[in-house]
């Protein structure tokens, strides 16, 4: 007697597709994850209210929800490494610099020729992005939001940014 194994075969097929079809998917399930970093530096603080802190949206694309969160102050030099965990292609992170004692007004002149604060993105230890404030930035900022010298960079949720 001959039995054929294409009806069964067939069928597990089948159902092992219908069952991977659920409306709970991750739709980044099995995209590229990128392992993210933000380092802060900075010199000659002294009295400038110096800051960084970084915000994520998580999945960007179907569902956005905020994800982790954070800020800190510097109030000499700056050099840390924030471990922000693992983020997919649409996940998105925007850092933000400011010295809160400097005005707009004088931003140049109020900040010494060697005082910076540096914040630099890495993904999978990759330098992605970077935003710098210092005496050179702060003769180009708009100060139409705050009153004080803010920079804001990032990387946003749009599918390719983390490998640019």
């Amino acid at each position: 007697m001959k039995f054929s194994f294409r009806f069964p075969l067939l069928l597990l097929l089948v159902v092992g597709l219908l069952a991977g079809c659920s409306k709970d998917d991750d739709p980044l399930k099995g995209k590229l994850r990128y392992k993210v970093q933000v380092r802060v530096r900075g010199e000659n603080l002294t009295g400038l209210g110096a800051e960084m802190s970084y915000a994520t949206v998580r999945n960007t694309l179907t569902d956005p929800k905020p994800g982790p969160s954070g800020r800190d102050t510097y109030a000499v030099r700056a050099d840390t490494i924030y471990e922000l965990g693992e983020y997919g292609a649409y996940d998105a992170l925007e850092v933000t610099l400011a010295m809160r004692n400097v005005t707009c007004q004088n931003a140049a002149t109020q900040l010494g020729a060697n005082s910076y604060l540096k914040a630099e993105i890495l993904a999978n230890g990759l330098k992605i992005d970077e935003v710098e404030l210092n005496r050179t930035a702060a003769r180009t900022i708009s100060c139409s939001a705050t009153p004080y010298l803010v920079l804001v960079g990032g990387v946003g949720g749009s599918g390719g940014d983390w490998d640019d």
